[in-house]
């Protein structure tokens, strides 16, 4: 009985010590908030135009990729979670956007972007409802 609570208790240090190391290097090289390098670089008049033009072929390019995409910032709302979700669009007369869903790094933080200025935002394309919908986004500027 006393070698099974030995042997228990070495292996349960064990496994909290693994745990914990795994830990320490996932923190430190996992799962990086900034997204990797851009699939495809195109501006958010191209991007809309695309989307309401030839739904397939959008599917086929966009769809699960990460983009960068430049244009103008229409709006910038503060979600009920706390995130930044920014609309990129082109103009005033056309009634779609980009819908940014800014990554948690940029929760706590005071944007330097107004509506009106011109930025370049990479991010997952999460698809096309009414408006085009990029997840997990960055500011390239």
């Amino acid at each position: 009985m006393e070698k099974q609570i030995k042997y228990g208790t070495i292996l349960l240090i064990f496994l909290i010590t693994s745990l914990l190391v795994y830990g320490y290097f996932y923190h430190l090289f996992g799962d990086s908030p900034v997204p990797a390098k851009a699939d495809r670089h195109i501006s958010a008049y191209d991007l809309i135009g695309l989307a309401d033009t030839n739904e397939f072929l959008f599917n086929r390019q966009c769809l699960g990729k990460i983009l960068s995409v430049g244009g103008i910032i229409k709006d910038i709302q503060k979600g009920k979670s706390g995130n930044y979700i920014l609309s990129l669009g082109t103009n005033p007369g056309l009634p779609s956007f980009i819908s940014c869903a800014l990554d948690s790094l940029y929760d706590h933080r005071n944007l330097s972007l107004k509506k009106g200025d011109s930025c370049s935002i990479r991010g997952t394309c999460a698809g096309h409802l009414a408006n085009i919908i990029l997840l997990q986004c960055i500011i390239e500027k």
